[in-house]
C-alpha cells in the first residue's frame, strides 16, 4: 500500500485513456475536434473540502444580468444538470471500455511477497526468508489464454544453504470449437467499443435536442414578454376608454351602465395583466433551473430577438416528407443506432450457436522448478501438450440461451421497422405542422389588421353618434385586437421553433456555432431584415383530401 499511487494519479490516469478513447471516437464518428469534458467547478476540490453551507449559500447569492440566447446556451451547457449527467453517462461508458480492454491486455493477475524470520528454541536455530510469487496473464482474441507464473523461495539459512533458482510456469490453452475464433471469443470486446459509439451519437442527438430546447424555452419568454407589453396597452387603452366614457355620461351621450361597462372591462384588463406578469415570472423561473442559476438572481432577456425573428419573416425548408425522410435515415445519430444494433443481435445468435458447441482445447504447459543455482542445469524442465475434451450432457441453458438471442433478434428487427416508421412521421407531421403555422401566422397578420381597422372605425362611429353602435361594440374590438396581437406573436415563435424541430428530426440541423437558430439548414445567417412572410393560400377542398 505505501508503495501504491496516490488517488489522484489514478484519476488522472483514467481520465487520459477516458477521454482519449472518446476524443479519437467523436472524430472518427462525428468529425468533431471539440472534446468533452466532465470537470465541474468543484472537481479539483476533495470531498471533505465542501460542505453543505457552501452550497446553500451558492443557490442563496443574487446580482443581476442580462442574458443573450448565446450566453444562455453557454451557461446551459456548463451548468445544466441533466446535460452534465449525459456528459458524465457518456464518459462512464467509455470508462468501461478501458475495463474490458484491459481483460485482453498483458497484465499481473496478482504478486505476493512473504517474509520472517524463525527461531528454534530447542536447536537455536534461526531462519530467515520469505516467498515471493506473481502471475502475468494475457487473454487472446482467438480465445485462448496464456499465463506465466514466477515464484521464488528466498529462504536462507545461516548454514550456506543455497538458495533455489524461481520456478517458472507457462501455460497455454487455446479452444478448437466452443468459443473458438476471434468473432467469438472477442465479443465482449466488440460490444464494449460499440456501446462507446452508440453513446456517442447518443449524446450527440441529446446535445440538439438540447439545444432546442433552450432556444425553444427562450422564445418561449421573450414572446411572454411581448405578451406583458401587450396586456399592459392594453389596460391602458381601456382607462383611457373608460374616462372617455365618463365625459360622454357627463355630457349626456352616453348612458350609466356603458361607463359601468367601460370600468369592468378596465377592471379585466388589469387583472389580465396582473396574471400575464405572474406567468412570466414563474416561466422565467423555470428557466433559471433549467440553467441552474440562482432563483435570487434578476435576469433581463435580449429583446431584440424577437424583433429580428419578425423581421426575417418566415424561412421556409426546401425539401418535402420524401426527401426528409431520406436525410433523417442518413443524418439522424439515434437512428443509425438501431440499424447497428441490428449487427449486434445477429453476433448474438452466432455466439450462442457456438456455445452449443463441445468444448475442445489445446492444453500445454512447461514448468521449471526445484532447481539450484549451485547446480542448475536448463534441460531439466517438464512439459506437455495435449487435448481437453469437454462434453457437457446438460444443454438447456445454452439452448435457451439460444433461443432468447434468436427471438432478440426478431424484437430488434420489428424495433428497427417501428423506429423507421416513426422517422418518417416525425418528417411527415412536421412538414404539416410547418406549414399550418406559416398559414397561421400570415393569416393573423391580416386578421390583425382587420381588428385595427375595426376598431378604428367603431371608435369613429361612436364619437360621430351613428346608431346602434355600442359600449359592448367598443370593448369586443378591443378584445379581438389584443387576441390577434398577441397570435401574431405566438405564431411567428412558434414557426421558428416548429422549424428547428423540423430540421432536427431530419438530422441536419447544426448547432455549433453563433447563432444557430438563425441560420438555414445550409448553414448560411439568415438577413437580419427585409424577409418576407408566406403567401396567403387558399383552402383545400375537402375533396381534394378526402378523395371521391
Amino acid at each position: 500500500m505505501w508503495l501504491g499511487c496516490s488517488a489522484a494519479q489514478y484519476h488522472a490516469a483514467a481520465d487520459k485513456e477516458t477521454y482519449g478513447i472518446l476524443d479519437a471516437r467523436r472524430a472518427q464518428i462525428l468529425g468533431e475536434t471539440n472534446k468533452v469534458r466532465i470537470d465541474a467547478n468543484r472537481t479539483a476540490r476533495a470531498p471533505e473540502d465542501i460542505n453543505g453551507t457552501e452550497v446553500i449559500l451558492d443557490r442563496y447569492q443574487g446580482g443581476q444580468r442580462v442574458l443573450t440566447l448565446a450566453q444562455a446556451m453557454d451557461v446551459a451547457v456548463r451548468q445544466n444538470r441533466t446535460y452534465q449527467f449525459n456528459r458524465e453517462k457518456l464518459y462512464l461508458q467509455a470508462l468501461a471500455l478501458t475495463g474490458t480492454r484491459h481483460q485482453f491486455a498483458l497484465k499481473f493477475t496478482s504478486a505476493s511477497l512473504e517474509a520472517g524470520v524463525d527461531r528454534s528454541a530447542t536447536t537455536s536455530d534461526t531462519t530467515v526468508g520469505g516467498d515471493a510469487s506473481a502471475t502475468l496473464k494475457k487473454l487472446l482474441e482467438t480465445g485462448g489464454q496464456l499465463s506465466a507464473t514466477l515464484a521464488n523461495d528466498l529462504v536462507f539459512f545461516f548454514d550456506g544453504t543455497k538458495p533455489k533458482v524461481p520456478s517458472i510456469v507457462l501455460s497455454l490453452t487455446q479452444p478448437l470449437l466452443r468459443g473458438a475464433g476471434a468473432d467469438i471469443a472477442a465479443e465482449v470486446l466488440t460490444q464494449a467499443e460499440r456501446d462507446v459509439v452508440y453513446e456517442i451519437r447518443t449524446f450527440s442527438h441529446y446535445q440538439k435536442q438540447f439545444a432546442v430546447d433552450i432556444v425553444r424555452d427562450y422564445y418561449g419568454l421573450l414572446r411572454q414578454g411581448e405578451n406583458i407589453h401587450q396586456y399592459y396597452t392594453n389596460y391602458q387603452s381601456r382607462i383611457l376608454f373608460r374616462r372617455e366614457m365618463e365625459t360622454r355620461v357627463r355630457a349626456g351621450l352616453s348612458a350609466e351602465f356603458e361607463r359601468e361597462q367601460a370600468l369592468e372591462s378596465e377592471y379585466r384588463a388589469k387583472l389580465d395583466y396582473i396574471r400575464t406578469v405572474e406567468t412570466y415570472q414563474n416561466q422565467l423561473d423555470d428557466y433559471k433551473q433549467q440553467l441552474s442559476l440562482p432563483l435570487g438572481e434578476k435576469v433581463g432577456l435580449d429583446r431584440s430577438l424577437l424583433a429580428r425573428l419578425e423581421s426575417s419573416g418566415l424561412p421556409p425548408v426546401l425539401f418535402d416528407d420524401q426527401a426528409g425522410y431520406r436525410m433523417a435515415i442518413t443524418n439522424r445519430l439515434d437512428v443509425i443506432n438501431q440499424i447497428d444494433k441490428l449487427e449486434d443481435s445477429k453476433r448474438k445468435v452466432r455466439v450462442a450457436r457456438n456455445d452449443l458447441k463441445p468444448g475442445l482445447a489445446i492444453v500445454a504447459d512447461m514448468e521449471l522448478k526445484d532447481q539450484f543455482y549451485s547446480s542448475f542445469s536448463p534441460d531439466k524442465y517438464r512439459a506437455s501438450v495435449g487435448l481437453k475434451l469437454d462434453l457437457p450432457l446438460d444443454k438447456l441453458s445454452e439452448r435457451n440461451a439460444l433461443r432468447q438471442s434468436e427471438i432478440n433478434f426478431e424484437r430488434q428487427l420489428r424495433t428497427l421497422a417501428t423506429t423507421l416508421d416513426q422517422l418518417r412521421d416525425e418528417v411527415r407531421q412536421g412538414l404539416r405542422n410547418l406549414d399550418r403555422q406559416g398559414q397561421n401566422y400570415t393569416t393573423q397578420l391580416a386578421a390583425l389588421e382587420n381588428a385595427r381597422r375595426n376598431l378604428l372605425a367603431t371608435q369613429l362611429r361612436l364619437r360621430a353618434g351613428f346608431q346602434g353602435v355600442r359600449t359592448s361594440d367598443i370593448i369586443t374590438a378591443q378584445d379581438a385586437l389584443l387576441r390577434a396581437q398577441l397570435a401574431v406573436t405566438t405564431a411567428v415563435v412558434d414557426y421558428h421553433t416548429s422549424r428547428l424541430n423540423l430540421l432536427k428530426d431530419v438530422g441536419i440541423l447544426q448547432t455549433v456555432g453563433e447563432d444557430f437558430w438563425l441560420r438555414d439548414a445550409q448553414g448560411p445567417r439568415l438577413p437580419a431584415a427585409g424577409g418576407a412572410a408566406l403567401p396567403q393560400q387558399e383552402v383545400v377542398p375537402p375533396d381534394q383530401i378526402l378523395g371521391p
